[in-house]
Parts: structure tokens; sequence; C-alpha cells
């Protein structure tokens, strides 16, 4: 495993991760608007207590890798594989 790793490939790897979080995100948040729609009931309210909980850790770690974003190196990786 090498032990340095380029600029370029850290902001590589940070989008990617951005990426994966957005997903699980949203993921999540669909999971709450489906639930939402139930009846209430205390399961109901604790399952939507943890996806809230999930949902906060998510936003967390998104923006703090976010922050660490270099905006003078563009990575676009929906047309990146192509």
């Amino acid at each position: 495993m090498p032990q340095n790793i380029t600029d370029g490939d850290l902001q590589k790897l940070l989008h990617i991760a951005l990426q994966s979080l957005a997903i699980q995100k949203t993921l999540l948040e669909n999971q709450v608007a489906e639930l939402n729609k139930e009846m209430r009931t205390l399961e109901r309210d604790d399952e939507l207590e943890k996806l809230d909980h999930s949902i906060l850790l998510i936003s967390r770690d998104y923006d703090h890798y976010k922050a660490m974003l270099d905006p003078t190196i563009k990575i676009d990786l929906e047309n990146y594989y192509d």
C-alpha cells in the first residue's frame, strides 16, 4: 500500500466518499418519508429517531469531507469512467 497519496487521488477519494454519503442520506430520507406515511406508533417513532440520528451522522461526515475539497482540482465523476 502506498505511503503517500497525491493531492489528485485524495480529491478523487473525497468526491467518491461525498457521492456515497449523499446516496446513503437520500436512501435514509426516503425511508423517513415512507415511515411518515404510516400511522403513528411507538415502534415507528423509534425507527424515525434512529433514521434521523443516522442522517445527522452522515451529514456531519459529508460536511467534514466537503471542507477538505480543493476547489482548484476539478473531478467530474459522472464522466470519469466513460
